[in-house]
């Protein structure tokens, strides 16, 4: 929460400021910049994908757009219809007890192998983008900001782990998982949320510095299990059982 060796670009890195299109051409442009805006949320699930719209966009043919929306739908980022239009993939569940095993486990060997492999130079940048992260939530909130700033976070702590594997496949598990959090997650992130996770990434550098495997291991796990208990939360039901409807019925089973 979606993989190559190389890491992709993260929120907002893929774009020229100038026209909005990729200095790359070709259906792996597009693919590249699509799942972008998908998983960022630019494109919500649902939407329609107009190939022409597209081509336009990228100032290409509508060969390459179509190349690179069935690649997206290899991901299960893009649905193509009967009609053989095609839509933005709707988000849901059934695999997430799947995901959230993959996210922790490759979070925890990450962690571990960051206390006990980091240079100075990795702790360097690891504290880097914590203070990054400590600036970007420490008033209003950005989400696409936040949500940068953790990413960026996270793929330091892989980087320090020194181990090219572990780095592409937790980048893509925290890539994949974006859309859960941005519909499930950060609309309850508030300054409580903040404090919390400033915190958690602070108990992390701090053990990583200390070369503290278990530590950093069992607090990449408390961080997951945390964000967690928020997306539960905004799953459950906003009416009580016992609350009323208020639709004016003076007794249970009686009729206006």
């Amino acid at each position: 929460m979606p993989i190559v060796t190389g890491r992709r670009p993260g929120p907002g890195q893929s774009k020229d400021a100038a026209n909005g299109k990729r200095k790359g051409r070709g259906s792996t442009a597009v693919y590249a910049d699509l799942r972008e805006d998908i998983l960022s949320m630019r494109l919500r699930p649902g939407t329609a994908l107009d190939e022409v719209a597209l081509a336009k966009r990228f100032g290409l043919s509508r060969t390459p757009v179509r190349e690179a929306m069935v690649m997206l739908s290899a991901e299960q980022l893009v649905t193509f219809l009967p009609s053989r239009s095609a839509i933005v993939a709707l988000h849901t569940m059934e695999n997430t007890p799947e995901y959230l095993d993959a996210l922790v486990l490759h979070a925890r060997a990450v962690a571990r192998l960051a206390a006990q492999e980091r240079t100075e130079e990795a702790l360097a940048a690891i504290r880097e983008r914590q203070r990054e992260y400590d600036g970007v939530t420490a008033g209003n909130v950005d989400v696409p900001a936040v949500v940068a700033a953790d990413i960026a976070f996270h793929n330091a702590v892989a980087d320090a782990a020194r181990n090219q594997f572990l780095d592409s496949f937790y980048g893509l598990t925290l890539d994949y998982g974006r859309r859960m959090m941005l519909l499930h997650y950060y609309p309850r992130f508030d300054a409580r949320e903040a404090e919390r996770t400033r915190a958690e990434h602070a108990a992390l550098v701090a053990a990583i510095a200390d070369g503290d495997g278990d530590r950093a291991e069992e607090l990449a796990t408390e961080q997951i299990h945390a964000a967690v208990r928020v997306i539960q939360r905004s799953l459950e039901p906003k009416l009580s059982p016992s609350q009323s409807l208020g639709l004016g019925f003076a007794a249970e089973g009686a009729r206006p």
